[in-house]
């Protein structure tokens, strides 16, 4: 539970000492910087650093009494405010980002490779912000256990945006299947075994992606009108053999 807190801690842009001073103060309550250097192991002068770092980013305070510095943690549900701040400078800079962005002169095929599960979440967020319907086949069982608790909060944003999405799931797939068709904006089939892969392709508007579900997890984006359309067509043709859940 505790490597869980400490990875996710990371994800939102701490740093390891940062998280172990952290950590420390929710689990004493408040402390001082020596008692905080003795617990963790690091250096008084660095932890003072650190706390400066993490005052800064608002997530611990200072008080002092009797002359001595002490310091005490925001609640942790407080950490949203955190993040928060972090989503409204980035909103700032945003327009500013997009002005530097030197946008493709040609329509030539844009092609590139990335690795990791984070690179997945990330392109299929990215298909929520074009707002055109998502088509995928080829999805084996290991995808959703890849993608845990984020898929179904992905759905959730999809169907508040009202995008269509088709899916073609591997046969082995039938209760995801049955899920699936009960939600809006949502249609699910499986195709026969013959069609099994452990690749799965998504389109959406002028993009393809593949995934790779092997180790480490790859991920294949082309960005072409042409290729997409020539894909989609393909997709057409395997909705029409796929069936919605296997017949009893």
């Amino acid at each position: 539970m505790e490597e869980k807190v400490l990875k996710t801690l990371e994800s939102i842009g701490l740093h390891k000492n940062e998280i172990s001073v952290y950590i420390d103060l929710i689990k004493t309550g408040s402390s001082t910087a020596h008692d905080i250097s003795h617990r963790t192991k690091i250096h008084r002068s660095n932890v003072y650093d650190i706390i400066d770092k993490l005052i800064e980013k608002g997530i611990v305070m200072e008080s002092i009494e009797n002359n001595v510095k002490t310091f005490y943690p925001i609640k942790p549900k407080n950490l949203m405010n955190y993040l928060k701040q972090k989503e409204y400078a980035l909103k700032k800079i945003i327009p500013q980002i997009e002005k530097m962005h030197s946008m493709p002169k040609s329509k030539k095929r844009k092609v590139i490779m990335i690795e990791g599960i984070k690179a997945v979440r990330s392109i299929l967020d990215g298909f929520l912000e074009q707002e055109k319907p998502i088509y995928v086949y080829g999805i084996p069982k290991c995808a959703l256990e890849e993608l845990g608790g984020f898929i179904m909060d992905y759905h959730k944003r999809r169907i508040k945006k009202k995008i269509p999405m088709k899916h073609i799931y591997n046969k082995n797939a039938q209760k995801r299947i049955k899920q699936l068709n009960k939600m809006k904006y949502t249609e699910a089939g499986y195709l026969p075994e013959l069609y099994n892969t452990n690749i799965t392709t998504n389109i959406c508007g002028n993009k393809v992606v593949l995934i790779f579900w092997e180790t480490p997890i790859s991920v294949m984006v082309i960005e072409n009108q042409s290729i997409a359309d020539a894909y989609q067509k393909y997709f057409d043709i395997l909705w029409e053999k796929a069936k919605p859940t296997e017949q009893n």
